[in-house]
């Protein structure tokens, strides 16, 4: 994968990308690097906002939330300032991130989230698609 020169954002149209930002925020979302006289920015579609948390047991899990909970827009300009760090992710993330989509698109009165370790993200996934 070549990279930006100016920046660690991977040089490909579109991809699906975990994002550091300077808020300390950590999302998930496909982005898009784009440059123009205004600056450098990513735009990102359909972001969910990631925060580990600890589920019974003591097993590790994740939390998903929309980004931006009261907004109707999908996409999102984001200046390349407010980013830390852009990484793409692997397979195991991206299946995570399509049923956390589909889970949030679903539960539209709930605005606190869904949890779901990723083995049970992976394992309900596998139904859906016959994996």
């Amino acid at each position: 994968m070549s990279e930006s020169k100016t920046n660690n954002i991977p040089d490909k149209p579109e991809f699906l990308a975990a994002l550091k930002l300077v808020s300390g925020e950590e999302i998930l979302a496909m982005v898009e690097y784009v440059r123009d006289e205004n600056g450098d920015y990513l735009i990102v579609d359909n972001p969910v906002q990631v925060e580990e948390v600890m589920l019974q047991g003591n097993k590790a899990g994740a939390k998903v939330q929309p980004w931006m909970k009261f907004s109707r827009e999908e996409e999102f300009l984001i200046p390349k300032d407010k980013i830390i760090t852009v990484v793409e992710v692997d397979t195991d993330v991206q299946i995570f991130y399509a049923m956390s989509l589909r889970r949030l698109n679903a539960d539209t009165v709930n605005g606190s989230g869904r949890l779901s370790t990723v083995d049970e993200a992976r394992i309900n996934l596998e139904k859906i698609f016959d994996i």
